[in-house]
């Protein structure tokens, strides 16, 4: 590992539309081999920046998807060696259940994280010399956990079971501990012998009414608790209707043996009818039976998905409580940085973690983000590895990013996909970042989103405040869309600051971002600027999906300030150094 010009083979899983990789191909001691990604549009963008190779996702034997749950691994890794010396893997498993924007969710366990574990699978089966794992700054937070599961051979479930455990403890002390898991919590008194018959159901069978038509009910309930009777639209009639049918299905298919649970789902359909019919009921009597249907279908629920994720329990399911009843089942948790540092640690890496701020190296945007990275012990130069040392002498903005784009005037329409850049000013540092590599006078994926009349003058009210986000809006401009303004996220319609770093980028079109000087949205190519990607990095897919690839990113800038202290750390120079870059201009 010695040379300085020798290639390292990177594998990218959850590549998205490439982000981490692109970063790490910037020093020039990168080649990517293969890349896992189930999205069909970023995969499409992923190809076409990497030459239109195809066969550079990799997909399960004998299917066309990129599903890593599928993959088999081994393939790539050195036979008969500790560890493969010229790959390195990298990759961001989605976490829903870290993740602070996705904890209004009603799931128990979030699939029991089970991508972070096809991760740590992919490593074990690879053994590459290095691997990098970015996630949500909340990963490392003791509020999030894994839960000990059942063993399967050969299976995901073999990574979190109590065999699988004890054999990379490093202490002797378990670092699993007892926890609790609470399925229904309910203020309603008459509900014990529901809850003992919903116990009873077969949920092999069912989990009751699918997720989309328990939301709609929800929203039912919320209506219903503001005002004493609602009027529903064509859509939320045709759900209902669905409901209704699915319900009476339900009851005929003798799945619900139980009379007080038949009994609620017969009361159910009944309401539901007279809200279609839109005759006269009782607001207290409807609310109740809808708040009780919901509570019982979340009970089924979660004991099916404790069933399905092979969660390991300790004991039966417990109803406690006089007044209010809690439905409970003890288990076994742990910390899954923890357990990701006794795993890798277990397999001879040298390990560090910790939370990153992206405009600290060079990104003008502030996103912060856990970054795990394990270099081998043999190839480490010191024992005590680390992680990049902020940059931030050097602070860029969402002016030093999109400046120089202020007078092209966006497209509207993704297939209009190129425009001139003739711009003649003298070249920043950040411009000539963003312009290495572009051979044509041209600028890609510069459209934004021709936006309705009631957001222009939303955009134009904010203007001429001088900046601000949705509540910043007069209560008449607030009121027409949103039946709870004061719920509205910040991000909403927020207008940038050109001065200063831009927020954490996310789908900026469904937040309706502002431009710092136009009172218009701004465009794909602008946010893909805020997340560092140079102008030769091209986004294919609908408007909304191109924004959404660029939300899900990591920067390109702080993936590369990574990769080169990983080099360094490995005793290779790289190629192109991000001092040379960016320091001495």
């Amino acid at each position: 590992m010695n040379s300085e010009s020798q290639k390292i083979k990177l594998i990218d899983l959850f590549a998205g539309a490439g982000g981490l990789s692109n970063g790490f191909l910037q020093t020039g001691n990168f080649e990517v081999i293969g890349a896992v990604e189930i999205n069909k549009d970023a995969k499409e963008t992923y190809i076409l920046n990497h030459n239109r190779n195809k066969d550079i996702i990799i997909t399960a034997k004998d299917s066309s998807v990129s599903d890593i749950s599928q993959i088999d691994f081994k393939p790539y890794a050195t036979k008969n060696t500790v560890y493969t010396k010229d790959i390195v893997v990298i990759g961001g498993p989605p976490c829903q259940g870290f993740s602070n924007a996705n904890r209004q969710k009603n799931y128990l366990i979030s699939g029991n994280n089970q991508l972070v574990k096809e991760f740590a699978r992919a490593v074990y089966e690879i053994k590459p010399v290095a691997f990098l794992m970015e996630n949500v700054k909340t990963m490392n937070s003791k509020t999030h956990k894994f839960f000990v599961t059942h063993h399967v051979d050969d299976s995901i479930y073999a990574y979190s079971s109590i065999k699988h455990l004890e054999s990379i403890n490093k202490n002797m002390v378990p670092f699993w501990n007892k926890d609790e898991l609470v399925l229904l919590e309910t203020k309603n008194i008459k509900e014990k012998n529901l809850i003992k018959q919903a116990l009873n159901l077969d949920i092999k069978k069912t989990t009751l009414l699918k997720h989309e038509y328990l939301s709609r009910l929800k929203s039912i309930v919320k209506k219903l608790k503001k005002q004493s009777s609602i009027s529903i639209n064509k859509i939320e009639a045709k759900e209902i209707k669905n409901i209704v049918i699915d319900l009476r299905s339900l009851l005929a298919s003798n799945i619900i043996l139980e009379n007080d649970i038949k009994k609620l789902f017969v009361n159910t359909a009944e309401i539901l009818e007279l809200i279609l019919s839109e005759d006269k009921y009782d607001n207290k009597t409807t609310l109740n039976t809808l708040i009780l249907f919901l509570e019982i279908n979340q009970l089924v629920r979660y004991r099916k998905e404790l069933l399905d994720e092979k969660i390991l329990t300790l004991g039966e399911i417990n109803i406690d409580g006089v007044e209010n009843y809690k439905v409970s089942v003890e288990v076994f948790s742990y910390s899954i940085v923890e357990y990701l540092f006794n795993f890798f640690g277990s397999l001879g890496y040298n390990l560090t973690s910790d939370v990153l701020n992206s405009n600290d190296f060079f990104v003008p945007q502030k996103r912060h983000r856990f970054i795990f990275m394990g270099l081998r012990n043999e190839v480490c130069i010191s024992s005590d590895i680390s992680l990049p040392k902020s940059k931030n002498n050097i602070i860029f903005t969402v002016e030093d990013a999109i400046k120089d784009l202020y007078f092209i005037q966006p497209n509207k329409n993704v297939s209009d996909n190129e425009l001139i850049y003739d711009v003649k000013n003298d070249e920043t540092t950040m411009q000539s970042y963003y312009r290495s590599g572009s051979s044509k006078n041209v600028i890609y994926n510069h459209v934004n989103t021709d936006s309705e009349p009631l957001s222009k003058k939303r955009f134009e009210e904010i203007s001429d405040k001088g900046g601000g986000n949705f509540h910043s809006l007069s209560d008449e401009l607030k009121n027409i869309t949103y039946a709870d303004a004061s719920r509205t996220q910040n991000t909403i319609y927020l207008k940038l600051d050109g001065k200063k770093a831009s927020p954490t980028v996310v789908n900026v079109r469904k937040s309706m971002w502002q431009h710092p000087n136009k009172a218009e949205a701004i465009s794909i190519r602008e946010a893909a600027r805020l997340q560092s990607f140079r102008d030769n990095y091209i986004f294919v897919g609908s408007k909304d999906k191109q924004y959404q690839q660029i939300g899900n990113a990591v920067p390109p800038l702080l993936a590369r300030s990574i990769a080169e202290t990983m080099l360094v750390q490995m005793g290779i120079t790289p190629v192109n150094l991000l001092k040379e870059e960016f320091v001495s201009k």
